[in-house]
């Protein structure tokens, strides 16, 4: 049931999934290959993101949940660590081994995802929680690209945990950010779920409402909103309202490794292709590309090279593993 929602996910900003073959015990699942790795890599990489950076990836992953969103996923894991970079400074959601589609009027109680980047009704999970979390982590990855560290590292796993649920404060928002971008993450960051902006209303915030990638998404919200049927009892907003939104799990699938994961099945030759899978060949280089927003706005010095590591990683004072902040249920 989880494979058939990946196939029906098509979105510039969503890892597009090609195939899936099970042997013996083991589920492979082949993805898209993004060739810049991940935001969380670029930051090891390169250090903190200025905001011209963070408001262009910030549109994108916002594009892409507005999509979930509105075919009713939650994702549940929004962090750098799960979002890639391709060759033209394109961003993409992966990993969806957390995702949930709402079908019913029960909420998610289950506790899972990574605690820096957790909204405070997960770890609370009194009243269950939806679709807002992701929002919460939006947020968070805001703040995570502004200083390369997540939102709360100053706390080890379990301070951090009690931090956030039963705290009455928010993630300390980064100077670094304009009026725009402050106003956009305090709507991003309420504590209280019901008050969180939604997907589709954050798309017309300043912050973002002129970016391509928000614009394309409107478009097509629009487009679905009048080529919904006729019997159809609510609009997009309301399914959007947290008060109306409701969750249960799919069926868990038991998997014992992902093989291949983030590698397309082929990759057929330029010229002589008779794949039926549409898989474009990339050959640009595993580190941060000459046309991504980092190279745009002057982030590196460096040419297309692969870059050393920063210095700050290589002093550790400001390097993370995201695994160190990962929860593991």
């Amino acid at each position: 049931q989880e494979i058939d929602m990946l196939k029906k996910a098509s979105h510039p900003n969503v890892v597009q999934y090609y195939d899936s073959d099970m042997t013996d015990d083991t589920l492979s699942i082949y993805l898209e290959y993004v060739s810049g790795g991940s935001i969380h890599k670029l930051l090891r990489e390169y250090g903190p993101f200025k905001e011209p950076v963070i408001r262009s990836y910030t549109c994108q992953i916002l594009a892409g949940l507005a999509y979930l969103h509105a075919k009713n996923t939650v994702h549940r894991d929004i962090k750098g660590a799960n979002i890639l970079v391709g060759p033209n400074g394109d961003v993409k959601l992966a990993d969806f081994g957390m995702a949930k589609h709402i079908s019913s009027f029960a909420e998610i109680r289950s506790f899972k995802g990574s605690p820096y980047w957790m909204a405070p009704e997960v770890i609370m999970n009194s009243k269950g929680y939806n679709l807002a979390v992701d929002i919460w982590s939006l947020g968070c990855t805001i703040i995570e690209m502004a200083t390369a560290r997540p939102p709360w590292h100053q706390y080890e796993g379990v301070a951090a945990i009690f931090k956030i649920a039963n705290s009455k404060d928010t993630p300390e928002i980064p100077d670094i950010f304009s009026e725009d971008g402050r106003s956009f993450l305090k709507l991003c960051l309420k504590r209280n779920p019901a008050s969180r902006a939604t997907a589709s209303r954050l798309m017309d915030h300043p912050f973002v409402q002129d970016h391509p990638a928000v614009r394309a998404a409107k478009d097509s919200a629009l487009r679905n909103a009048f080529s919904a049927p006729a019997d159809v009892k609510h609009t997009m907003s309301n399914r959007e309202l947290p008060s109306r939104r409701s969750i249960t799990p799919l069926r868990d699938i038991g998997v014992s490794a992902r093989d291949f994961t983030g590698f397309s099945t082929t990759v057929p030759s330029p010229r002589t292709s008779s794949s039926p899978i549409p898989v474009r060949t990339n050959m640009s280089l595993p580190v941060s590309p000459c046309s991504s927003p980092l190279r745009q706005f002057k982030q590196s010095n460096w040419s297309c090279l692969p870059s050393p590591p920063h210095p700050m990683l290589s002093s550790g004072a400001a390097a993370y593993n995201s695994s160190s902040y990962a929860l593991n249920q």
